[in-house]
């Protein structure tokens, strides 16, 4: 597998940032201001031209949206002290909620999962300014690195001396995915798998085991032959001692892999260890979007403060994530271009978006 960054789609290149004039002439032929004149007319000139009285933030509320309030409070005091202005979070009963609030005017920027922020581009034209990067669970404290990237990659994985030693043997075979809305633990793996040539609904015993640890620990058990997980979910389950498996010779992950240096791994894994066959592509990580009618001038600020996260250690510790904007670095003329191999396998395997953005 080479690769696989040039399947990236480029997006239209974004407005350029302007500030916003709140002032004119009343006559086409006025001279230019002089003097005191013109020092006041400059003056006059307002850099927060159309900001909003306030910034409001819509969350995924989950099970227990008092919980994401409070995590995300820190957060919130520090965009109030970079905007100047109150900030207010919301939280929605689903994915799609938050999207109908802000397609509503209702809410200025949201933080959904990144198949939700797709749907948010086309329903409510929303505007990524940042990707977020976030710390392993299995880290005690979290500090900015610059090696992470704000994204992640799933795994197709089984357990060495299982029988299963390439894609083809799970034919006929039982393939542990996680759940029918997740990203790394299904769409993406069940994208890749067609991809290779395989039919994984048809060909596969396929089950939906319900998280991640269990997708794998089902594995390691004995008790299926292989299935789909995040590198991260490994990683953390490796930290528990609850399996043992190889990883890559440089110990990083969210790098992508070639099909030689993949085969190398499987190859120098010992039997009885959880390896893996193959890697996706590169999954985004979730954006922050903001809604695309706010003035640059603003949009600019909020995108300034995302990016200045990584320098307040406090900040980061205490909400354990900052945000990154790759796509200079990509190759991508857009921040949103980072978002095409959503897009991709939602066209490939033919997905109702509005419909997993309610289940989210």
């Amino acid at each position: 597998m080479n690769l696989r960054w040039n399947h990236l789609a480029l997006a239209a290149i974004g407005a350029t940032a302007l500030l916003v004039s709140a002032c004119g002439s009343n006559t086409e032929k006025a001279p230019a201001p002089t003097g005191a004149s013109g020092s006041q007319a400059a003056a006059a000139v307002d850099p927060k031209a159309g900001w909003p009285k306030k910034f409001v933030v819509g969350y995924f509320g989950g099970d227990d949206a008092e919980a994401v309030l409070k995590k995300q409070g820190p957060f919130k005091k520090y965009l109030e002290e970079k905007l100047g202005m109150p900030v207010e979070l919301f939280t929605g009963t689903s994915y799609g909620a938050v999207i109908e609030a802000m397609r509503a005017d209702r809410v200025d920027a949201m933080l959904v999962g990144p198949f939700a922020y797709v749907l948010a581009v086309q329903e409510a034209n929303a505007e990524a300014i940042g990707t977020l990067v976030s710390c392993p669970a299995s880290a005690k404290d979290c500090k900015y690195d610059d090696k992470m990237l704000p994204y992640y990659q799933s795994v197709i994985f089984t357990k060495k001396g299982s029988g299963i030693t390439k894609l083809e043997d799970f034919k006929g075979k039982g393939f542990n995915f996680v759940d029918p809305a997740s990203a790394s633990g299904h769409l993406a793996p069940k994208t890749l798998l067609i991809k290779r040539g395989f039919d994984p609904d048809k060909e596969f015993k396929t089950v939906f085991a319900g998280s991640h640890p269990t997708a794998v620990l089902s594995v390691w058990n004995g008790k299926a032959p292989g299935g789909a997980t995040n590198e991260g979910n490994l990683l953390t389950l490796v930290a528990g001692k609850q399996i043992e498996a190889c990883m890559w010779a440089d110990g990083q992950i969210s790098k992508p892999r070639t099909a030689e240096e993949i085969r190398k791994t499987y190859d120098a894994c010992p039997d009885g260890k959880i390896a893996v066959l193959d890697v996706t592509d590169p999954i985004p990580n979730t954006a922050f979007g903001v809604r695309s009618k706010l003035p640059a001038s603003f949009k600019k600020t909020v995108q300034d403060a995302l990016l200045g996260m990584k320098d307040n250690p406090e900040l980061v510790g205490q909400v354990r994530y900052w945000y990154a904007d790759p796509h200079e670095s990509l190759g991508l003329k857009t921040l949103d271009a980072f978002y095409n191999p959503l897009r991709d396998i939602a066209k490939l395997l033919k997905l109702d978006l509005k419909e997993l953005a309610e289940k989210g």
